[in-house]
């Protein structure tokens, strides 16, 4: 039986104003899809209030200069609130490098369900296990909070999501990402190039 849908492409047209969602984002926002036509004005209103400002903020400083970008923020479905990571960036039609970009692109994760779930026997035999798998996963959830802007739980939650989607040990997600840290690349492009290529790969076998 197929899961919660959890990742999902957007692109944003700059001069238009268009959003443009796939499938999985409509269920995210917790619409059928091809039901409302996805404008900015509703996208905003899906943010927490507190939240509002810093996407807004985000948002309009990746227009300006195209850079890639990440922010963790609660999403309003109802009465209901999902905590989604939205990553992208800017993407220049015309060969340009610099400046106002024509179109932001990227991807949604809700990590609801992790963090709503109970922790799996897994996770916690991992977590348990020893001293060594505690500090391993703890420094991750660290890079994570570093690089993701996420609290403690939201960062454990995709140590889980991201562990669950490749089907290995949590440990040995946290342990590959200590190495990228190791190396420098904590921030972009190294640290997002490993979940923007997970994300890719979910995203794309979803529209087969």
């Amino acid at each position: 039986m197929e899961g919660p849908r959890q990742t999902g492409r957007f692109v944003f047209h700059v001069a238009s104003e268009k959003w443009e969602w796939d499938d999985d984002v409509y269920v995210i926002h917790g619409y059928e899809p091809g039901a409302v036509e996805p404008t900015t004005e509703l996208v905003m209103g899906h943010k927490h209030e507190l939240d509002r400002e810093v996407v807004e903020q985000t948002l309009a400083e990746a227009v300006d200069d195209g850079a890639p970008f990440n922010v963790y923020y609660r999403l309003l479905v109802g009465d209901t609130v999902r905590n989604v990571v939205l990553c992208g960036e800017g993407v220049y039609d015309d060969g340009r490098t610099s400046g106002k970009v024509d179109r932001l692109v990227g991807y949604y994760l809700d990590l609801t369900p992790e963090l709503e779930a109970e922790t799996s026997a897994a996770a916690d035999a991992a977590v348990a296990a020893s001293a060594k798998a505690r500090d391993t996963i703890e420094q991750a959830k660290g890079i994570l909070m570093l690089g993701y802007g996420l609290d403690a739980d939201a960062a454990f939650a995709m140590l889980k999501w991201w562990s669950r989607n490749r089907n290995v040990k949590v440990r040995e997600v946290a342990e590959r990402l200590i190495q990228v840290a190791r190396e420098g690349h904590v921030s972009h492009p190294g640290l997002r190039r490993l979940l923007d290529a997970l994300l890719d790969d979910l995203t794309a076998s979803r529209s087969q």
